[in-house]
């Protein structure tokens, strides 16, 4: 009997289903919903026309109210919430900017929650010039909660997604730096805007060339799942804390056989903060896990004081 995720779907109606079609999962489509897609043995949840087009044009005016800028070839990044802190890969415990409207309002209350403790409290939002793309990661696992929200408008993308091996181990373990200037000016001030942060900085960047190079490197063990226009990645289990998931730098991508130009994205990143005994993971990928690699770490010093 065939399997219900070998079955293919038909597509949501105003999208395009576009996978790698080497190693490429198929999903689940929702019965009572045909625009939610899911494949439950991954953890991942694919929601098609989340917000309308008429919303998505309101939220991109307001992020360059705040930034006008669209050139260049760096993403541009907005924290609402406590802020996203790019030395910790955690949550900072004293910049906060009020959460827009835009979120509250429309974005918030259609969220798929576990339970009312899952409502995420910080917000990054990011502009992606074409043809800019974001290094192969795990997002940190002990800092925020299991459901990580994922929002694109703007343009449509494809996602690379890659079962995390020794290399990402590896380079999990190498020293943690800033990736943002320690110039970069934030403000704790509730009544004021945030100040938009020009990322990657120039080792970001190299470390995301050696990514991807890796990454294609390795495509046979990647698959590809494009995200539309106006849809709602959820990651969880899996695809959450084992897979590794990034969008390859390029000017095109083939879409059902058509090469396409790549326009600007948006994106609003949704996690759920961490504090105090909440913090930790125990979760069934060591490799790619911050609370374990610390673990080991702490394991490791006194052994290095005694040998020193």
């Amino acid at each position: 009997m065939t399997s219900p995720e070998n079955v293919t779907p038909p597509a949501p109606s105003g999208t395009i289903n576009c996978c790698k079609p080497n190693n490429a999962p198929l999903p689940i489509t929702d019965p009572s919903n045909p625009n939610i897609q899911r494949w439950p043995s991954l953890g991942l949840t694919l929601v098609h026309d989340f917000i309308t087009p008429s919303e998505e044009a309101v939220m991109i005016s307001a992020f360059h109210a705040i930034d006008p800028r669209k050139e260049g070839k760096k993403r541009i990044s907005q924290h609402f919430g406590y802020h996203f802190d790019y030395t910790t890969f955690g949550a900072s415990t004293t910049h906060f900017t009020p959460v827009p409207s835009y979120i509250t309002d429309w974005v918030l209350p259609r969220l798929p929650l576990q339970a009312r403790k899952d409502v995420p409290d910080q917000f990054t939002v990011q502009y992606y010039p074409p043809g800019s793309g974001i290094p192969p990661h795990v997002d940190t696992h002990s800092m925020f909660g299991e459901a990580l929200y994922s929002l694109s408008f703007g343009s449509s993308v494809p996602m690379v997604f890659k079962m995390s091996g020794p290399n990402d181990a590896r380079k999990m373990r190498l020293p943690k730096r800033s990736l943002v200037s320690s110039s970069t000016n934030f403000t704790s001030d509730s009544s004021t805007h945030p100040r938009p942060e020009t990322v990657p900085s120039e080792q970001e960047s190299r470390l995301g060339q050696e990514a991807e190079t890796q990454s294609v490197s390795q495509e046979e063990e990647s698959w590809e799942l494009l995200l539309p226009a106006r849809s709602l990645l959820l990651m969880q289990g899996p695809s959450r804390y084992g897979y590794t998931h990034g969008i390859r730098s390029r000017k095109t991508d083939v879409i059902n056989g058509q090469t396409m130009p790549r326009e600007g994205r948006y994106s609003i990143t949704m996690r759920t903060v961490r504090r105090g005994d909440e913090i930790g993971c125990d979760c069934a990928y060591p490799g790619v896990c911050d609370a374990r690699i610390r673990e080991e770490q702490q394991q490791q010093e006194p052994e290095a004081e005694r040998q020193g």
